[in-house]
């Protein structure tokens, strides 16, 4: 599935970001589709959105859906998911993955801070690696609200990757995609600890505002590893309540 393999002319920063995410789609899908396939992982991630998910959720929006990894497990626990990402190439993976599987889920092309899908307002939103990466995190939140019906679920999954700070050799296509001006632009990206997100979420408005370590993901990669170029690092699940009106 091909990419662009050099960052469009005078880009801004979400246009170098999905760049980097459009031409790393290849080994990511690899990667994760590595981990779904493990029956240690797959339970784990399986546990982690079951347990996320409260009784009578039926629609499920996953934004920044990536490969579909979320909502590929998700969908598989009986609900109804909606996927949306700005990467087309991600996206043509998630769309094969869920055909491979035969799972019926909606994936649409769009951008994860001001998202355009159908089926609003949802049960659940969630998701998974992004917040870290997002330009307008606060913009993002209270659009994600809006999106949300009243009493409704926020499930998401992230870490503090870059705590100490970013740092790419000048080979790594990250350097050119998260460069000095993405990385001011990026209020989560070098945060220290989890309670950045937490601090968003909250003042964003949301409501219940919890987070989880998810030990059993850190043990699981202390045995297999983590990616290339990655460093173990303590994932959590935050959870919040969208509140009434």
């Amino acid at each position: 599935m091909p990419a662009n393999p050099t960052v469009p002319p005078n880009a801004t920063v979400q246009e170098r970001i999905t760049w980097y995410w459009n031409q790393d789609a290849p080994s990511y899908q690899q990667f994760q589709e590595q981990r779904l396939a493990h029956p240690d992982y797959s339970a784990a991630w399986t546990r982690i959105w079951r347990d996320a998910l409260p009784d009578g959720t039926e629609t499920v929006l996953d934004i920044g859906t990536g490969t579909g990894h979320a909502a590929l497990t998700i969908a598989a626990l009986g609900h109804r998911v909606t996927g949306i990402d700005i990467a087309p190439a991600m996206l043509d993976y998630a769309r094969e993955n869920a055909r491979a599987r035969g799972l019926d889920i909606t994936f649409v092309q769009g951008d994860a801070v001001r998202p355009d899908v159908p089926g609003a307002p949802f049960d659940a939103l969630v998701s998974r690696y992004l917040l870290w990466t997002l330009p307008d995190v606060d913009t993002a939140l209270g659009n994600w609200r809006r999106l949300l019906r009243p009493g409704g679920r926020l499930a998401i999954v992230d870490a503090p990757w870059h705590a100490g700070g970013m740092r790419h050799s000048d080979t790594d296509p990250r350097a050119r995609a998260y460069d000095e001006e993405a990385r001011r632009a990026l209020v989560l990206a070098e945060a220290e600890t989890i309670t950045a997100w937490q601090d968003r979420i909250t003042a964003a408005g949301f409501a219940d505002v919890e987070a989880t370590a998810l030990t059993g993901l850190y043990d699981l990669d202390g045995v297999h590893g983590v990616a290339a170029d990655h460093r173990r690092t303590l994932q959590h699940l935050i959870t919040a309540r969208n509140p009434a009106a």
